[in-house]
């Protein structure tokens, strides 16, 4: 064969069969170790939040600010990494664990805590339906405190939560929604994540308000008011574009950079 003549003397066909193995077993090596790397940052998050809630009251809402976003950050808005540095910044660590979930991670808790409804979870045609179910699931496992990544922190707000309740903030657009599920907080194992659970059943189809967003959550809120705080719009959610976004008082404010109508969609 032509080819072979070409090659240097020192080497041969079967010399270029074996770097060939040696760079697909390194391959497969490097694969693994950032899969082990994943689940240990899983596990390891998983232990730091477990810390939050042992030897706690269930009525009391974990000092855990989680989060998710898309693991490669070259996806990310201009708007979030500002707006991750607001919680860190009024929410310090070490009193207060920063958990950042990404899509994978959301898979495998999924997967491992709930696999009953892990068929459902995948089954799901576009990512933030994924993530919408997701956040409430988190909320119900380990409690503490979700905020979008395109969301600003102002101010610390955790004493002015309601610790034995769930709160979750008003929306600025009532035409079609009374609260957001943008910023929401409760202790763990709060029955009213299931009943969110529970009335998505059949909705999956739905456009993703009315499936897993906003629309979902507030016909749920509307089932069970004694249950939750709502979270006044004038200071945790003023309406984008408006003075009161600007206002003093703010606590916190929401970009809305809706970033799922995106090319990320799926």
């Amino acid at each position: 064969m032509s080819y072979i003549k070409n090659l240097p003397n020192n080497l041969s066909l079967s010399n270029c069969y074996h770097l060939l193995l040696i760079f697909i077993i390194l391959f497969f090596i490097i694969y693994g170790i950032n899969i082990f790397l994943s689940k240990e940052k899983f596990q390891n998050g998983t232990m730091m939040m477990q810390t939050q809630i042992e030897g706690g009251n269930e009525n009391v809402i974990p000092k855990i600010i989680h989060q998710t976003a898309p693991k490669d950050q070259k996806k990310w808005r201009p708007e979030w990494e500002p707006c991750q540095k607001s919680w860190k910044t009024n929410f310090p660590e070490p009193e207060y664990v920063h958990w950042m979930w990404y899509d994978e991670d959301l898979d495998d808790f999924i997967k491992t805590y709930y696999p009953w409804f892990y068929d459902t979870y995948t089954s799901y045609d576009e990512k933030i339906k994924r993530i919408d179910m997701a956040r409430y699931f988190i909320l119900h496992k380990y409690g503490g405190i979700y905020a979008d990544m395109d969301y600003e922190c102002l101010k610390n707000f955790y004493n002015d939560l309601v610790q034995d309740k769930v709160n979750i903030s008003e929306s600025p657009y009532k035409g079609w929604e009374h609260v957001q599920n943008a910023l929401m907080a409760s202790p763990p194992n709060k029955q009213f994540w299931m009943d969110v659970v529970n009335n998505s059943k059949g909705k999956e189809s739905l456009e993703v308000l009315k499936a897993t967003g906003p629309t979902l959550l507030s016909d749920t809120y509307f089932q069970n008011t004694d249950l939750v705080n709502i979270l006044p719009v004038d200071l945790y959610n003023p309406q984008k574009d408006t003075e009161a976004f600007d206002k003093e008082d703010v606590v916190a404010r929401h970009f809305g950079t809706i970033s799922w109508l995106g090319k990320n969609k799926n």
